[in-house]
C-alpha cells in the first residue's frame, strides 16, 4: 500500500513539473522569450535603419518592430519605437 502512495506522489510530481515547463516556442512567434529580441528578417524590414536614433539594425539586434503605411520598421529598443510612433512622418523624413 506503501509502494501505491509513493507512486502516485511521484506521478503527481512529475505531472505538476511538466505543467511548469515552458512550451516550444510556435514557428510564427516573432519574439524570443530568452532573449527578447524580435525573430525578424532584415529583408522583412522596410530598411536596415532605426529611423528613431538612426542605429543600423542587425539580424540578432531587433529589439521591436512596427507596421506603418503597410510597411515593418524595426528598431533598437522599445523606447525608440515609441518615440517613432508620436511622429513616424518626422521619422521617416530624416532618411
Amino acid at each position: 500500500m506503501k509502494r501505491v502512495m509513493w507512486y502516485s506522489i511521484l506521478a503527481a510530481s512529475l505531472v505538476l513539473a511538466a505543467c511548469n515547463q515552458k512550451g516550444a516556442p510556435k514557428a510564427d512567434d516573432k519574439m524570443s522569450s530568452d532573449t527578447k529580441m524580435v525573430k525578424i528578417k532584415l529583408s522583412e524590414l522596410a530598411s536596415n535603419k532605426d529611423f528613431n536614433c538612426g542605429m543600423n539594425l542587425e539580424e540578432g539586434s531587433i529589439a521591436d518592430t512596427t507596421t506603418y503605411n503597410g510597411k515593418i520598421y524595426g528598431f533598437c529598443s522599445s523606447e525608440c519605437k515609441a518615440d517613432f510612433l508620436k511622429n513616424p512622418e518626422a521619422a521617416l523624413a530624416k532618411k
